[in-house]
């Protein structure tokens, strides 16, 4: 199949690049501007999802379209209110490439949005469970997600199924989630400030289970949404007291006083899967445990580069 993954360059839209890739499709990746280091095989599409689309340079004929080109840095607290430009990127810009997937006769449209358009709750989240999101990006998702949804009416003779999927933490190197934060802080022996003692609870998924769960989703013939995470339960606290120990460190952590902890870790963040088991007929296989251990063998790595790099700087002359 011919299959365009907008945001190709980011945290899961360039893993999804080589396994495509590996299973004979097409593969068209829309950027914002080309990688330095491009995969091979793969056909770049420069694109601001902040300006209208340039179909002139877009594969006139595409069969699926994955949509994982977003906006996730909403800057600091007291300028996101004001800056519009994840509210741009992520609705809007989800706006026009579900017109451009229509243009270009798709068949099926792979959203990828977050479990943040659920908040948090102290019990496991289903796909029909209330949206309320509690920062700018849940925000700007849960709006895309109605985009999306509501194509199916104001996209005339619409061509495609809509497929939903709702991810929660994929961790890998590189995501933008807090976990590897926990993770690095754990390897250097630093002070870990934890939201709550015992939580929040969330069941991480690895990225490797998750590129395979988009890429099955590809295959779905009916609209769908999907909760997409891990079997495992955990909190920062345990994530990072198993990074701590995997690096021969003793593990130090203070709470965070309620009051200045942010809305969305006061409860928890964990996902029921069943529908995603039933659904895509996929089970998550890599453990938590194994997910953490690379992230950790990579911080501890780094930290020794980091203190071979000091040894061998020059020291100065201390004179008085």
């Amino acid at each position: 199949m011919r299959v365009l993954v907008s945001g190709a360059t980011g945290f899961i839209g360039s893993h999804l690049l080589r396994p495509l890739l590996d299973q004979g499709h097409s593969v068209f990746g829309l950027v914002r501007r080309h990688p330095p280091q491009p995969v091979a095989g793969v056909e770049y599409c420069i694109q601001d999802l902040t300006a209208p689309l340039d179909y002139d340079v877009l594969p006139k004929k595409i069969d699926v379209i994955i949509h994982q080109a977003t906006l996730i840095d909403t800057g600091p607290a007291d300028t996101v209110s004001v800056d519009a430009t994840p509210f741009m990127t992520n609705i809007v810009g989800t706006w026009r490439i579900l017109h451009y997937a229509h243009h270009a006769g798709v068949r099926t449209f792979v959203y990828a949005s977050t479990g943040g358009v659920y908040g948090c709750s102290d019990r496991p989240l289903v796909e029909e469970s209330p949206l309320n999101p509690m920062d700018y990006y849940g925000m700007t998702k849960a709006q895309a997600e109605l985009a999306v949804t509501s194509s199916l009416y104001t996209i005339p003779m619409r061509s495609f199924n809509t497929i939903i999927l709702r991810y929660f933490f994929p961790i890998a190197i590189g995501t933008p989630n807090p976990v590897p934060t926990y993770v690095a802080a754990a390897v250097r022996g630093e002070t870990i400030a934890l939201p709550r003692a015992d939580g929040p609870l969330f069941n991480p998924i690895s990225i490797q289970d998750t590129v395979e769960a988009t890429i099955a989703a590809m295959d779905l013939r009916q609209d769908t949404i999907l909760n997409i995470a891990g079997t495992e339960i955990t909190t920062f606290g345990e994530i990072a007291s198993f990074s701590a120990a995997l690096s021969g460190r003793c593990l130090q952590t203070r709470v965070i006083p309620e009051e200045d902890v942010i809305p969305f870790y006061r409860s928890d963040l964990v996902a029921d899967i069943g529908a995603m088991q039933r659904v895509l007929g996929f089970r998550p296989k890599v453990s938590l445990a194994t997910t953490v251990a690379e992230l950790t063998d990579h911080y501890i790595a780094a930290l020794h580069s980091e203190l071979r790099s000091d040894s061998r700087s020059p020291v100065g002359d201390t004179q008085a």
